[in-house]
Formats: structure tokens, sequence, C-alpha cells
């Protein structure tokens, strides 16, 4: 027991002994120890309530003095308080300092609650998101930010990915958005500057576009020379091989430059136009019989359609998904081989598999291979006659339909290319 304790606990007892005795002398033992008693408690009750009025007004400048085990509790509170005082003025210099380091990034930031109402936002966020501090904490975000794109990536809930769309105050700017937790029921929603990313990627695609456009012309002279050279039964016997090479290479750049402006048509084409219903398996018969067409085709090409269900989108676009994706796996599959292609829906959307028991792709391969002009095996994919543009041609066609690749491979073993489509994507026939 502490010190300040035992002394009061005693200094009781001696008090109530001396009311006991007093009161003996007039032959009232007990009223002599109640009005000691009652005289301590008044002193405690005196010094609860100096307590409680140091607490509640703090209007006292100095710890309340007093005697017994008074003092040791008023030092004590006092020192809880000036530890929480302490406490208070890191807290608000680190605030201070978290504020002044958020105002200086480049990147928006917006602190979101549970329902997706602003708490705050940098200066950063304030200029690219065209908000404003005294009339829009508290709004939804997707209330001040219209865009559709924006308010099905926040009603979706799936915030592993970032999205994309002109920024709120007009003109050519850009941002991109993403959601990430932040705190107990809080959302952090990250807004960057793509301006200057997006206008080069437009220059980009223009420039592909010109370039692609300017050299057909001089290609498809050179092509109706080569052609007629070809044709002239008086020509060298020795320029047979060189002019059918030289026709080989000719009719690879106009692939290569088909390729080019069909990539940048889907680039900066918009979402218009893809709501025809697509029957998936014409496309897949067509695309047997194209490969049974090819040079060196596997023995077996297997058609599997497994529903009716139609995609709703662009046919030509589906079209060249399915044909590329055919075409590779005939590609680099032997003879031997075989190519099943699949069509089946399920709750989950539809799904189209091209699966092949071809050479396969490395592991470390895999997330690079739909980049344009991307090969695993240069000297072989040029061998085969491709152009290094298909896949990230289905890439972006299946972006347009919101739709995804998944790829699976192993070296030796064959891959399985999987689009999968979301459910409102589908049409019963």
């Amino acid at each position: 027991m502490p010190p300040a304790w035992t002394s009061e606990l005693l200094r009781l007892a001696g008090l109530l002994a001396a009311g006991a005795l007093i009161g003996g002398l007039y032959d009232h033992v007990l009223l002599g120890v109640l009005l000691v008693a009652l005289a301590c408690l008044g002193w405690h009750l005196y010094n609860l309530y100096r307590l409680d009025d140091w607490l509640r007004t703090g209007r006292l400048d100095v710890v309340p003095d007093g005697s017994g085990v008074w003092p040791p509790v008023f030092a004590r509170i006092e020192y809880i308080r000036e530890k929480s005082r302490r406490r208070r003025r890191r807290w608000r210099q680190l605030v201070r300092e978290l504020r002044a380091s958020a105002g200086t990034f480049p990147d928006g930031g917006v602190l979101l609650n549970e329902n997706f109402e602003i708490v705050s936002f940098n200066a950063a966020a304030e200029r690219l998101l065209s908000l404003k501090k005294l009339w829009d904490r508290g709004q939804r975000i997707e209330n001040l930010l219209r865009h559709p794109d924006f308010v099905a990536y926040i009603a979706a809930g799936d915030f592993s990915r970032t999205i994309e769309l002109p920024a709120p105050a007009g003109g050519d700017a850009w941002v991109s958005c993403l959601v990430v937790p932040y705190g107990p029921d809080q959302r952090l929603l990250l807004v960057r500057d793509i301006t200057a990313t997006i206008r080069m990627d437009r220059t980009r695609r223009d420039f592909v576009a010109n370039a692609s456009h300017e050299l057909r012309t001089p290609l498809t002279v050179i092509t109706g020379y080569l052609d007629a050279l070809a044709e002239d039964v008086g020509a060298p016997a020795g320029w047979h091989a060189p002019l059918a090479e030289m026709r080989s290479q000719s009719a690879r750049m106009a692939r290569l430059l088909d390729d080019l402006l069909e990539l940048s048509h889907l680039e900066s084409a918009g979402p218009r136009g893809l709501e025809r219903a697509v029957d998936i398996g014409a496309l897949l018969e067509s695309a047997r019989r194209e490969a049974m067409a090819m040079p060196d085709h596997p023995r077996r090409v297997e058609v599997e359609v497994g529903s009716q269900a139609r995609v709703l989108g662009d046919p030509l676009e589906l079209h060249s998904v399915v044909s590329n994706l055919v075409s590779n796996a005939v590609r680099y599959t032997p003879p031997e081989g075989a190519v099943r292609i699949g069509w089946h829906a399920d709750p989950a959307g539809g799904h189209l598999v091209v699966a092949d028991t071809g050479i396969g792709i490395a592991e470390e391969d895999i997330p690079r291979i739909t980049e344009r002009f991307y090969r695993t095996d240069r000297g072989r994919a040029r061998q085969k006659g491709g152009t290094g543009l298909g896949l990230a041609i289905v890439k972006h066609c299946l972006r347009r339909h919101e739709a995804e690749l998944e790829i699976r491979s192993r070296p030796g073993e064959g891959s399985t290319f999987t689009c999968h489509f979301p459910p409102h994507r589908l049409a019963l026939s």
C-alpha cells in the first residue's frame, strides 16, 4: 500500500479514537465517533468538489492543495493532463506537417468516407477535379465526377485497376483515378494528370496511321512492278528467285501496314457500333475453314460450340479476334498436333477458347505477349509470316468489348487463349 494511504488510514483511526475518547467523557462515545466521521467525510467531499471544479472548468492555475491522499491524486491528474497536452501538441504539429506535405504533392488525393463522401482533399485534387473547399466537402464523389465510366467504376467496387477519364475542368486534360483503402472505413482517391501521356499516345497513333497511309502508295507501285516482272516470260531465269522473295516481302509489308492501320483505328475508335448480336459459332466455323486453308496446318482443327448465346459487338472486330488467335495457334502447332476452338457461356459470361498443342510460351513472356512487335522467337516468327501485331489487335478489340484475355501456356505443351466476355455483353439467339 502506498505510504500516503497508510498515513491517511492511521490518521483516520486516530481521529476516530480521539472522537470516541472525547465522546466517552460525556457518555456519548458513538456520537463522538459519528461527529468525527462526518467531519472527515465533509473534508473529503470538499476536496472532491475542488477536484471536479478544477477538471470541469480549468479555472485554477495551479494544482489544488490538500492533505492526506489528496496531494498525490492531484499531482497524478496534473501529470496526466500535461502529458495529454504534449501529445495533442505533437499531433497538431504532425497534422500540420502532413497537410503541408500533401499540399506539395503533384498528384491529387481525395479522402472519402465509407459512403464515398468527400472528407478532405489537397490542392492538386482541387485543381485537377475542380473541387471547391467550401461547397464540396460532404458531397458524394460521383455527384461531382459525373463521367459515366467513373460512376460505373465506383458502383462496381472493383478498385484493382485505374480508370482514365477527361478532367472535369474540360479542355484537353485527362486524369487517371485509383481508389485505395485508407484507414478504417475510409478510402483515398488518387488522381494523376496524364494529359502529356495521352497527347503522346495520340501523336504516336497519328504518326503510325499517317506513315502507314503514306507507305501504302509506293508499296502498291512496287508490288505492281514486281508482279509484272514475275509474269514476264522473257525475264532472265536468275531473276525468278529474287523476284519471288521480293514479292513475299512486299506482301508481308502490306500485311504489316494493314495491321498497323487496324490497330490505330482500334485505339482511337469510340464505343459506338458495338451493339450488334454476333454469331460466335459461325465465326468459329469460318476460322476453321481459314485454318485448314493455311499451309502446314495441323491435322486436327476442331470446333466445339456449347452455347447459342451471341455477343453484342462489332462483327469485324470479333472476326479479327478469332482469326488472329486461330492463325497464331495454327502457325505454331506442328502438323501432327491439334487446335481446339470452343465457345460456351455460364453465369459469369461468355468464354471463347483457342487451345493448341504447339510449342508453348515461356512463363516470363506471357505478360508481354500482347505488346506490339513483341516476339518470343523472332527468327521463327518471321519465318512463319507473322507481323507481331496480332495479339495486340486482339487485346484492343477485347478491351473495346469489355472482355479480358487469359493466357495459359507451358513450353512444349501448347497454349490456351481464353476470351472472357461479361454477362451483359451476351444476347440469347
